[in-house]
């Protein structure tokens, strides 16, 4: 049964990411999250996708078919790391890859690079699709994760919670309001 491997997958794939473990607070609904500086809408999703809390998410959705989305996002500031750094860094400690795809593509106003990925945890054959992008200082993820049977079912409400992501106003302004 894979159900408890995909209820984990989420605390594996965001250990492996560069994310504040912010805590709960602020606005969170099911498609919006602002916290300080994190502040971002995503697309709906369907009723099936159940909000789930996974350390290091701060919007993560569970569908009860399995697999998982989630959206992310943090505000380092400083260094200017490309895209495709960000992505690997949400890649470590997965061994078993297979890259399918690399798009780069124009994400609330600024570019971002869409990884699709055929994956192994656990030992478990697993599909990744992975969106990074960077906007005003922060950097933002948004993942599916799921096996193989039911990625391409549930990648096009993926692409609805792709297509909905936004930053907000508040998101652009510098710590010092200007």
């Amino acid at each position: 049964m894979l159900a408890p491997f995909m209820m984990r997958t989420p605390l594996l794939l965001s250990s492996f990411a560069l994310l504040c473990s912010c805590a709960q607070s602020g606005i969170v609904s099911r498609q919006e999250y602002q916290h300080r500086r994190v502040a971002f809408q995503v697309g709906p999703l369907p009723l099936q996708w159940r909000v789930a809390r996974y350390r290091g998410a701060n919007l993560a959705f569970h569908h009860s078919s399995g697999g998982t989305i989630a959206a992310s996002g943090y505000c380092p500031g400083g260094d200017d790391v490309p895209l495709q750094v960000l992505t690997n860094h949400l890649l470590f400690g997965i061994k078993t890859q297979k890259e399918l795809s690399s798009v780069s593509l124009t994400l609330a106003d600024r570019e971002a690079l869409r990884t699709h990925l055929l994956c192994e945890l656990d030992g478990v054959a697993v599909e990744l699709d992975l969106v990074v992008l960077k906007k005003d200082g922060c950097t933002y993820d948004l993942q599916l994760l799921d096996v193989a049977p039911r990625f391409a079912v549930h990648q096009q409400d993926f692409d609805v919670f792709v297509q909905g992501f936004s930053t907000s106003p508040h998101t652009q302004k510098k710590p010092d309001g200007r």
